[in-house]
């Protein structure tokens, strides 16, 4: 698709930009003009206009979402209208976040890469960490893809390694619930897991969805499969779980994103396990951010007595595509 300058928005001190509007989301809308080498990032609080002549994706407050031509004709509000012709009138206030849903497959993916390293003389000291996300976007499903892993050595001590992955599956309907579907992968040295690989199947629903703050819970069922470095304790089982997800938006150039995942066995007398993690990124750079993490892995029933609780904090840069 070619570069488009029929977008417009007009701020509150009546300055009108034009050119293309690529996203809105966490209070910064993004508007691509042809005067400039780099897009313009605008506090969506200083918006009072906004028109769009592509078909978009528009998540309101109360977690409405809705599927047309965006165009404001009055300050402070605006009209969507809709592949059938209805139209309806909105705050400009009540959006939360906005995507254009191209026609063309390949432009609805987005994604972001990061890789970091720490060296030290002492014991030959080196980390290395990449992570990598991706994700889907139409009017009714979000795929989401990740991938975290993590290879330490130094010397006198055994090699660390560590893999993350997981792929999510969410299928929208009513106002408030959608349907889940996910498989995560697991290899984890500190824990002597060779590989855990989890699909699931539930059904969630948002609790607070605004322009500021995001919170979401889900429940359903996680089939385990085990395997460990001593195979004699190789083994399936069969949990309930409960994810939930926070995110705050509105914080400038910075991005946190939080989960909490818990997992009680229905199969194994006593056994519960919990994930939990904590992302910051921090724009320094047209699409270049630095990145901190932490992640916490707690299995009461370990395979290895001693190793219940495996932590993780990395750092790195990193790049995002299709913002």
């Amino acid at each position: 698709m070619g570069f488009s300058q029929n977008d417009s928005i007009q701020l509150r001190d009546q300055t009108v930009i034009k050119g293309e509007i690529k996203s809105l989301a966490k209070g910064v809308l993004i508007i691509k003009t042809s005067f400039s080498d780099s897009d313009f990032q605008v506090k969506f609080g200083r918006v009072k206009r906004l028109h769009i002549e592509r078909k978009c994706l528009v998540i309101l407050t109360q977690n409405r979402r809705r599927y047309g031509h965006v165009n404001s004709e009055e300050e402070g509000f605006f009209t969507m209208t809709f592949t059938d012709g209805q139209i309806e009138r909105y705050r400009i206030n009540e959006i939360i976040s906005l995507d254009e849903i191209y026609d063309k497959f390949w432009n609805r993916f987005k994604g972001s890469f990061d890789l970091g390293f720490n060296l030290t003389k002492a014991n030959n000291f080196n980390q290395l960490t990449l992570g990598t996300e991706l994700s889907y976007i139409d009017k009714n499903s979000v795929i989401n893809g990740t991938l975290d892993a993590l290879n330490s050595k130094q010397d006198n001590t055994e090699d660390l390694s560590r893999t993350d992955a997981k792929l999510e599956f969410f299928r929208l309907f009513m106002r408030y619930w959608y349907l889940m579907g996910t498989v995560s992968f697991l290899s984890n040295t500190e824990q002597a897991l060779d590989a855990r690989v989890s699909p699931s199947l539930g059904a969630g629903r948002f609790l607070v969805s605004t322009n500021q703050l995001y919170l979401g819970v889900s429940l359903g069922l996680t089939y385990n499969i085990e395997n460990y470095v001593d195979t004699s304790l190789d083994k399936t089982s069969t949990e309930a779980f409960i994810f939930t997800n926070f995110n705050i938006f509105d914080m400038k150039d910075f991005d946190l994103l939080s989960n909490l995942n818990m997992y009680p066995s229905l199969s194994e007398r006593g056994r519960f396990r919990t994930d939990f993690n904590v992302t910051s990124k921090y724009k320094i750079i047209n699409d270049f951010y630095v990145k901190i993490g932490l992640t916490i892995n707690y299995d009461n029933q370990p395979a290895v007595q001693g190793n219940e609780i495996d932590y993780n904090f990395t750092s790195g840069i990193g790049w995002k595509f299709n913002k």
